[in-house]
């Protein structure tokens, strides 16, 4: 039988400018870290606005983007259930899950399987473009990606910012992967970009040595255009072997100070007791 939860409000009540931005991302954090747990139903939309102390079109409006993302479902007449993320999310509620998560060591195992991905994708990408080398004498795709590699080039030897690094290095990426002309490859990018942009850590760990990363893309360049896959199977291990070094600063990162109320992260929210939530006398007598 599915239990009725009641949220707690924030301390303090949300701003009308941000308040769809506020509400969604509180929601969404209580699902995500398992303090609102899949097949709960949340309270009527009146009430949750007078918790939340905001209009009901306000938080329609957040439960609406929140169904949207597969994170609620409703039913006639059962009103807005929660679901399991990681049945029915996407790869953007990585960057939540990051978030809430405190520890170093869960932290590098996030960053561990999402470089793993991306990887894949690198793959993918190398060997098409390999492939789409025989096919085709344009090679217009291909100065357009040393052009990217080269604006890279100039952000490094102007000590850019670790942001700046991160923008035009993803540049890089997509330059390559649209050389390619595959809209899969390219859909499949957009998400894992989306991701490292909003990985600050992420980002601190992989442009300690940036100059290092302008070298690679240099190489890897010039094995496409020599059509090396021997030379492009050796890449991929160093970026395997770069990515391992990746991982290892990010969990020897300094952990956060857990804050007073500590969430859960998703390994350990079968074991949580709730903090966001409370049950009703109604679920007490169910």
């Amino acid at each position: 039988m599915e239990r009725v939860i009641a949220l707690n409000p924030r301390e303090k009540a949300l701003s009308t400018p941000s308040a769809v931005d506020r509400c969604t991302r509180t929601l969404r954090d209580a699902i995500v870290s398992g303090e609102l747990r899949p097949g709960l139903r949340l309270p009527p939309e009146r009430a949750l606005a007078e918790r939340f102390s905001v209009t009901r079109d306000t938080i329609r409006t957040a439960l609406a983007r929140l169904e949207a993302e597969h994170l609620l479902s409703v039913r006639q007449g059962s009103g807005y259930v929660v679901r399991d993320y990681l049945r029915a999310g996407g790869p953007d509620l990585i960057a939540t899950l990051a978030s809430l998560t405190r520890s170093s060591a869960d932290r590098a195992a996030i960053v561990r399987d999402l470089l793993a991905v991306r990887r894949q994708l690198a793959h993918a990408t190398l060997d098409r473009l390999i492939e789409t080398a025989d096919e085709t004498a344009d090679d217009a795709a291909l100065q357009d990606v040393e052009a990217a590699i080269d604006r890279f080039s100039d952000a490094v030897a102007a000590h850019a910012t670790t942001a700046d690094l991160s923008a035009r290095d993803l540049d890089v990426v997509a330059t390559l992967v649209a050389a390619t002309g595959s809209a899969v490859l390219q859909l499949c990018f957009n998400p894992v970009a989306s991701l490292l942009r909003e990985l600050p850590m992420l980002q601190e760990a992989m442009y300690r040595a940036p100059l290092e990363n302008v070298m690679a893309y240099r190489t890897v360049l010039d094995l496409v255009r020599r059509r090396s896959r021997a030379g492009i199977a050796i890449a991929l291990e160093l970026l395997a072997d770069r990515d391992a070094a990746t991982v290892s600063a990010v969990a020897h990162a300094r952990e956060e100070r857990a804050p007073r109320t500590t969430r859960t992260t998703a390994s350990s929210r079968t074991r949580a007791t709730p903090r966001a939530t409370r049950t009703t006398n109604k679920e007490n007598r169910q």
